[in-house]
């Protein structure tokens, strides 16, 4: 890459950290909550930055061998459940359903105990 440091994620968290130890401390209460809000956004561009594609391309994968077209999508898969082409007990739908929902919590909000349990 040709882009040195601080990279997005080390700026990002740069921000992240000012607003959590310089500024939520000297507004009123009201205030503080919506800077914790621009934190979790914060964390979760990280996140996605971080890890995104190789969580992306783990469902692709599963996604490519259920659907097998050269570009799958997860509109097609759910056209594909709506008009009752993929079996909901089909063991490999249940398999990418699982994947896709434990990789979009890994980005939104890993400190979820539900997603605790699911990587367990």
């Amino acid at each position: 890459m040709i882009f040195d440091k601080p990279n997005s994620v080390d700026l990002l968290e740069a921000i992240s950290h000012f607003l959590n130890t310089k500024i939520k401390s000297e507004v009123p209460a009201h205030l503080a909550f919506k800077i914790r809000i621009i934190e979790n956004v914060l964390n979760i561009v990280i996140r996605e930055i971080e890890k995104g594609d190789k969580l992306s391309n783990e469902v692709m994968t599963q996604l490519q061998s259920l659907i097998e077209t050269d570009e799958p999508t997860i509109e097609a898969l759910a056209l594909l459940i709506k008009d009752e082409k993929i079996d909901l007990e089909d063991q490999d739908l249940k398999k990418l359903l699982v994947t896709l929902s434990k990789n979009k919590i890994a980005v939104d909000n890993p400190n979820y105990s539900t997603f605790k349990k699911l990587i367990e």
